[in-house]
């Protein structure tokens, strides 16, 4: 690895875990308390390394290690029925079978009372992933080219309370996605496309949230709405100027006395010179799983699925039934109903904690175009 990325990955680390130690020292000094949003800090944490395997089409194989935590900020509440919901924070380190990086932070925290969001993700990833070209007249399923490339990210966002779980703010985006190589074609495979060897894009803009599921990790009731807008421009630093909207839906309904069924809607619309990198994409492992991630893309993207869950063995097991549609265009105005892509599957859940209703995911997904992959994560897709 070139010494210039040795001293990033030395950067990103101290940046990942001075954070943490910090909280780690239960801090009680009256600055920290000022400082952070309803005082944040002194939390007792408990890490511990934890073997992580997991599994996609897309990376095959991956293995390593994660320190994760789980707490909750209401710790001062003499009650068992806490105003403030659990929050999380974990790092992992992953190595895939198809020689692919990836350190990544992730975290998701209500402070006390839920007077403030705050959630985000970051890292850094060596990475290779398959490439059919943009738009829907692509190469062939099994014809594609590979993308090599190194990329730094954080994407990060701050959000107050207005009533109840209705909350807004702010959110930030930075992608510097470096060293982009193309491999199994020629350069014209990309087109049009921007950002074909290098792109940093940097942006600000607002987000809403409305979270009224029973649950972040496996919910069975409850809705949730998010609406996020970003706006990328050189005075952020971005070499790209382009705006980005994404809106995601979700929606639970019980069906008879345990078993329930979710529903997603998802949007990812870019207008103006939007890079490669950072097209949407339709596939992986969340939605229209079947779809190896980047299947397809371009400047325009909807996409849904219903998932139908039934526990057994006293919640122990959930069985699933999934199934899923979506498209790409460079427009809205041009998507058309040839150009649907559809995908289903089968799933079963395993409890791996109880008090946290969180599950270990295991699916097998296929496409109406052949596609197919086994996906194993922790956490439901929706």
């Amino acid at each position: 690895m070139p010494s210039y990325h040795l001293r990033r990955l030395s950067f990103l680390f101290f940046a990942i875990f001075c954070p943490v130690v910090l909280l780690a020292q239960e801090v009680k000094k009256t600055f920290w308390q000022k400082l952070n949003p309803n005082a944040l800090t002194n939390r007792n944490l408990s890490l511990i390394p934890i073997p992580v395997i997991q599994s996609s089409p897309e990376t095959g194989l991956k293995v390593g290690l994660a320190l994760d935590y789980f707490f909750n900020t209401d710790n001062d509440s003499i009650s068992d029925e806490k105003r403030t919901r659990d929050s999380y924070a974990w790092v992992q380190a992953l190595y895939s079978f198809r020689n692919q990086l990836a350190i990544e932070p992730f975290w998701q925290i209500y402070t006390k009372d839920e007077q403030w969001f705050l959630r985000g993700r970051g890292g850094y990833l060596n990475f290779n992933e398959r490439f059919w070209g943009v738009g829907n007249q692509t190469l062939a399923r099994t014809e594609y080219a590979d993308i090599f490339y190194n990329r730094y990210y954080f994407q990060g966002r701050v959000l107050k309370k207005i009533h109840n779980r209705f909350f807004a703010g702010l959110n930030y985006h930075y992608s510097n996605t470096r060293n982009l190589e193309l491999v199994g074609a020629t350069p014209s495979l990309f087109g049009e496309a921007l950002g074909t060897t290098e792109s940093l894009v940097s942006g600000l803009g607002l987000s809403l949230s409305f979270d009224y599921r029973n649950n972040p990790f496996s919910p069975t009731k409850g809705w949730f709405l998010d609406i996020a807008t970003t706006h990328y421009y050189r005075k952020f630093g971005s070499l790209f100027n382009y705006k980005e909207i994404q809106i995601d839906f979700r929606k639970y309904f019980k069906v008879g006395e345990k078993d329930f069924f979710g529903v997603q809607a998802l949007i990812h619309s870019t207008v103006g010179d939007v890079p490669l990198r950072e097209l949407p994409r339709l596939g992986g492992p969340n939605m229209m799983r079947g779809y190896f991630m980047g299947r397809y893309r371009d400047k325009q993207m909807w996409a849904t699925q219903v998932e139908y869950r039934k526990p057994f063995l006293k919640n122990l097991l959930v069985g699933a039934l999934f199934s899923s549609v979506g498209v790409v265009a460079p427009e809205f105005g041009m998507m058309r109903m040839n150009d649907l892509r559809y995908a289903h599957g089968i799933g079963l859940r395993v409890l791996v904690n109880r008090a946290k209703n969180l599950y270990a995911r295991f699916d097998f997904a296929m496409s109406t175009q052949g596609d197919s992959g086994f996906y194993f994560r922790i956490a439901d897709a929706f």
